[in-house]
């Protein structure tokens, strides 16, 4: 996992850049896309392919790291931002005021990373509750100073 919200923001835009589009609709065909733009991000390593914690873990990573490409546009509240975008496209709503191209792309890389941990992961919203938490440890050490 990187280690500064700087690292975090170029992995998210690696991640994004390698999730294909659209993405493919057979599930296993999915799933080996995501993993391989996490592969391609440099937020999972090929000797962990299969490896279920490991992939999870990656997966994790890989929705800090997205969180923190939304703070660009609202430092602190990337978390925040990434949850409302997937809970507006789950219930089909759009937040107020309409999200942008870059939140819209963070949004569809968090749902991909969601689906791949369906098949790493019995517990989705640990996993969301891990990166989010990662993420706010990650601001509040940024802030004060560490690296």
């Amino acid at each position: 996992m990187p280690t500064s919200p700087a690292d975090s923001r170029a992995d998210a835009h690696r991640l994004i850049e390698a999730l294909p589009r659209p993405l493919p609709r057979d599930d296993a065909r999915r799933a080996d896309a995501v993993q391989a733009a996490l592969l391609a991000s440099g937020l999972l390593d090929r000797s962990d392919l299969g490896n279920s914690p490991a992939v999870a873990a990656a997966t994790r990573d890989g929705l800090t790291c997205l969180a923190h490409l939304l703070d660009e546009g609202a430092p602190g509240h990337g978390a925040g931002q990434l949850l409302l975008l997937l809970l507006a496209e789950r219930d089909a709503f759009t937040p107020h005021p309409a999200p942008d191209t870059l939140q819209l792309q963070a949004r569809d890389a968090a749902t991909a990373l969601l689906h791949l941990a369906l098949w790493h992961t019995d517990d989705l919203l640990r996993l969301l509750g891990g990166a989010l938490q990662v993420h706010a440890e990650e601001v509040s050490d940024s802030s004060n100073g560490m690296p």
